[in-house]
């Protein structure tokens, strides 16, 4: 570049119709993608509040006559007893064994990250129907329950579980909960932190 030449600054585009219409359409897919990712929260909330064990059909019992002398009666080989019975949880993404889900619940909770644990004792709480726990997520319109940061925290909570327990659908919206939730706190302690 020699000396006389003076470098232009760049002008933005011109706000035409399809730029407009590109806009829109961009931000309707954002607001229409949290909306889908508030409702997949409450779905899997519902789950884990309701908690809807289900208990698969008994296999028919088996006879130990052929393996037993005659005339011999031995009541342990009546096919009574056994293992105890598994039970599933309905989830949105079909039946999880209840064990499992208990088991990863009780992981988060003692885990050495505290904002693991934080939200391990909030599916805990729960997981055992716990009064203070809110009864949805979600207003009839859609939009967040009044006390938005206890609605978020329990979204994340349980679409965190959700992605543990193989979830592939529940990601992007724990990220967008996540964000939703990070903007919030930052937000508040933003404006705590100085004097009005």
């Amino acid at each position: 570049m020699t000396q006389a030449e003076v470098t232009m600054p760049r002008k933005k585009p011109p706000i035409t119709i399809n730029r407009g219409r590109d806009t829109i359409r961009r931000l309707t897919a954002q607001r229409t993608e949290t909306r889908d990712a508030r409702q997949y929260a409450e779905q899997w909330y519902q789950t884990f509040r309701t908690w809807d064990v289900h208990f698969p059909d008994v296999l028919p019992k088996i006879s130990y006559a052929a393996f037993r002398d005659q005339g011999a009666y031995d009541p342990l080989t009546m096919g009574e007893g056994g293992p105890p019975q598994k039970s599933y949880l309905r989830t949105p993404v079909g039946e999880i064994s209840e064990t499992e889900i208990g088991q990863i619940i009780t992981d988060m909770a003692t885990s050495t990250v505290p904002e693991t644990v934080q939200l391990g004792r909030m599916l805990d709480r729960l997981r055992r129907q716990d009064n203070g726990c809110m009864a949805t997520l979600l207003r009839p319109d859609g939009r967040w329950e009044r006390n938005r940061e206890a609605a978020l925290r329990y979204a994340l909570a349980v679409l965190t579980l959700a992605v543990r327990l193989g979830d592939v659908h529940a990601e992007r919206p724990r990220q967008l909960i996540e964000r939703d939730l990070y903007q919030l706190t930052n937000v508040t302690c933003q404006i705590g932190a100085f004097p009005i």
